[in-house]
């Protein structure tokens, strides 16, 4: 086993500070170390639930190295991948060997007696940054007996390489939390207008917009815990399992004499749905896939209140779908109140003139229900 020479760290430390600039430099700096010690160098990005983000050394380094710490075990079934991800501790070195790890408690003590040869053998360390990521660097030796693996000089010389790459990570990671939360803020920027709150795929919240969360909650829909999403409305949860990783392609504007509500359906079902307030009034709750980081894909949650409703949406009702002023109006007062009676009382009207609009407005729209109704308007606003 080779020691690493100061001239070797040098080239090193030059190599990392000065090449590693991005996720795609990582894997001719690991060549380069593999190349030191007569191994194979891996590291590798993982989420808390295993999940390989691929950044670095590829989605397909990732899975091998996975694979290799998931064949060998801690105890009790407990594999040597979910120990490092769960218990293992930074900046302690731990060794594989003979299909089982261990924690090296001090240099140059081995596995087993004697200088029995083993199969593949390695050396290994962790990382943690405050996103919840774990890297994991390790060294993969052939032939390398557990007294050449655990030795003063490769354990020395390995955590020498560790902080570097850990000082490297570090350093990449600060500055993918600044770009982080850029595209939060444009996420909000682009499509909130109406109370937010913006979820990874681990449902942990990343930011809110107009007291989302607390409308959430008010509407019985989800409860923050330990800075996660906690969903409390079942539709909610079957959406979320269906929403697509990432975002889709937004869809054309209706055209006159097509049928809106037969085309919304579908994808209103699968992008939201309404519920009443304390007050009585319709909410209409939607989720959206929007660009975020791509190993860790974002969905918006939005609430979308009667008083979001612009009145532009009265101008669209009547050039797109041909209905008169008076028609378009009442359209846009039942998703605001949300119930005929309240409708009825705030355009002055009896309800045997509420019931002849609708049936114009049924008929001109082809939508079948009140609740229909106030689907196409929330959709036609701009707010689903």
């Amino acid at each position: 086993m080779p020691n690493l020479r100061k001239d070797a760290e040098l080239d090193l430390l030059e190599d990392a500070l000065g090449k590693i600039t991005t996720h795609t430099d990582w894997l001719p700096f690991l060549d380069k170390v593999s190349g030191l010690f007569d191994c194979y160098a891996c590291a590798a990005e993982y989420l808390n639930d295993g999940f390989a983000t691929g950044r670095f050394t590829g989605p397909a380094h990732a899975e091998a190295f996975r694979d290799f710490l998931s064949s060998a075990s801690y105890h009790a079934g407990v594999t040597a991948f979910k120990y490092l991800l769960e218990l293992a501790e930074p900046d302690a070195v731990y060794v594989v060997h003979q299909g089982h790890i261990s924690k090296l408690d001090a240099p140059g003590i081995s596995l087993t007696s004697g200088n029995e040869v083993s199969s593949q053998s390695a050396i290994i360390s962790i990382t943690r940054n405050s996103s919840g990521l774990t890297m994991i660097f390790g060294l993969l030796f052939d032939d390398a007996s557990p007294v050449e693996t655990t030795s003063a000089e490769t354990v020395l010389a390995f955590s020498k390489v560790a902080k570097i790459l850990e000082t490297c990570f570090g350093a990449i990671t600060n500055i993918d939390m600044l770009k982080r939360q850029s595209r939060i803020q444009r996420a909000f920027a682009n499509h909130c207008a109406v109370p937010s709150v913006l979820i990874n795929r681990q449902r942990r919240v990343m930011a809110e917009h107009e007291n989302g969360l607390s409308v959430l909650a008010d509407l019985d829909v989800g409860l923050v815990a330990g800075g996660k999403l906690q969903i409390r409305n079942r539709e909610l949860e079957m959406l979320l399992a269906d929403l697509p990783s990432a975002p889709t392609s937004a869809k054309a504007p209706h055209k006159t004499g097509q049928n809106p509500a037969a085309k919304s359906d579908s994808s209103l079902s699968r992008s939201g749905f309404c519920l009443r307030d304390r007050s009585g009034n319709l909410n209409r709750v939607t989720i959206e896939a929007v660009s975020g980081d791509t190993h860790d894909p974002w969905v918006l949650l939005r609430v979308c209140q009667p008083a979001n409703i612009p009145e532009a949406v009265e101008t669209i009702l009547q050039e797109e779908l041909g209905l008169s002023l008076s028609e378009a109006h009442l359209a846009r007062s039942l998703a605001e109140t949300g119930s005929v009676s309240a409708t009825t009382a705030l355009l002055n009207i009896t309800r045997n003139t509420m019931k002849t609009h609708l049936r114009r407005i049924f008929d001109k729209t082809a939508v079948r229900t009140q609740l229909e109704l106030v689907q196409l308007v929330y959709r036609l606003s701009g707010l689903v």
